[in-house]
């Protein structure tokens, strides 16, 4: 399996290519809201999240999307994920809830795919 852990940039080429090992459309992510930091690829959300934090990222940081890949850019990202139901963190449901969290995921996922 796959995972890429991307510091600075990937090309979307690249990511349908680590994306196609499970599935044809899509690639799942994980990113670090912090470290700015993202890994991508796996069948599920925690196998690039425990890559995260085997790197040294912290659990509370760390929230899991979905790029698909026949969207258009504005929307081609889902901000849904198991590792993201968090009652402690106030969000009860697989989709990040926390608008503030959704646009800072946004702009580190954006800035990283070229």
């Amino acid at each position: 399996m796959k995972i890429k852990v991307v510091k600075d940039q990937i090309s979307t080429d690249e990511l349908k290519t680590i994306g196609r090992e499970f599935y044809n459309s899509m690639i799942k992510g994980v990113v670090d809201i912090e470290r700015e930091i993202i890994a991508f690829g796996g069948e599920y959300h925690i196998d690039a999240n425990l890559v995260l934090i085997e790197e040294g990222s912290k659990q509370n940081h760390v929230w899991g999307f979905n790029i698909i890949f026949e969207r258009d850019r504005d929307s081609w990202i889902e901000y849904i994920s198991l590792i993201n139901i968090r009652p402690q963190a106030g969000n009860m449901n697989m989709e990040v809830q926390d608008n503030i969290i959704k646009e800072k995921m946004k702009k580190i996922i954006n800035s990283k795919i070229k």
